[in-house]
Parts: structure tokens; sequence; C-alpha cells
């Protein structure tokens, strides 16, 4: 796993947690909340875009974990700030900023989320800047749904 610092621009928001033992995690890495208020990114939550929405709270900024520790690891989590990602496929179309994006894998998310009730919406940030026909990175505005982003419809 790559470790890239994705911020790019805007406010910062950041928030002090840990990284639950045994996850590996790099620097950049979508993570969501687990139990006890511990991290987990994409891979090792191994949950649907829709439930990692639910309680996603930003990128991984400090406290990289190679999967081998045996206690939870301290970090840093960027919960709000505009991050450049990878798309998971080049873009089809032209996309304007305001579009919502999902995570798709640790570090790549996916153009055309939706927002919905808990547990089936994905949107987890807005696009801050247009897509071009195959582009193949996003500027992403993130946005903890923890601490206030694109909240479920209820």
């Amino acid at each position: 796993m790559p470790s890239v610092q994705r911020y790019r621009s805007g406010r910062l928001a950041e928030v002090k947690t840990a990284v639950r033992a045994g996850v590996a995690a790099s620097v950049g890495d979508l993570v969501t909340l687990a139990s006890a208020g511990h991290v987990d990114n994409f891979t090792s939550a191994a949950l649907t875009p829709a439930v990692f929405r639910t309680t996603f709270l930003g990128v991984l900024a400090q406290g990289a974990t190679r999967g081998t520790e045996t206690a939870d690891s301290p970090a840093l989590v960027s919960t709000f700030g505009e991050f450049e990602f990878n798309l998971s496929a080049p873009a089809p179309a032209a996309l304007d900023p305001g579009g919502l994006v999902a995570a798709s894998a640790d570090q790549t998310v996916t153009t055309g989320a939706v927002l919905g009730a808990a547990g089936t919406g994905t949107a987890i940030g807005r696009i801050a800047r247009p897509v071009a026909v195959g582009d193949t990175t996003v500027l992403v505005r993130i946005e903890s749904v923890v601490f206030g982003g694109p909240q479920p419809l209820t």
C-alpha cells in the first residue's frame, strides 16, 4: 500500500484516534470508525461503500501501520479538507464540482455516489474542481460523516 499525503488545499480539520491492532493502514487511506473508537480502512473494514459511509471519519494523516501490531496505534485523521484521490476508472464524462464520490478502495474513489438512508447512501465527499473526460484523479472535498458531512437521509 502506498503512503500518500493526499491533502491539497482548503481549511483542514483533524482528530486524534487509533488504528485498530492488526490493521495494515497507510497515510492517505480513507478510514471509518470501528468499534470502541478505533479506525479501519476500506479494506480492513470489509464493508460495502454504503455501510463504510455510515461511520466515515476521513483520511489517515499520520499513523501508518503494517498490520502486525498487537496493540492499537495512535493516529491522526483529517476529517475535513480537499484531497486528491485516484478514480477507480478514467472519467467517462466531464464532471462538475459538487458531484458526489464514494470510497471504492483504501485510496481510490468512484464518481456517481448517492445520498440515502443509513446503509444505502454511498457519498463521502464532493468533487472540488472540474473533472475532464479521461481524468484518472479527482480533487475531493472530504467532510467526515461523523462530524457533519453528507448525512444519511432519514
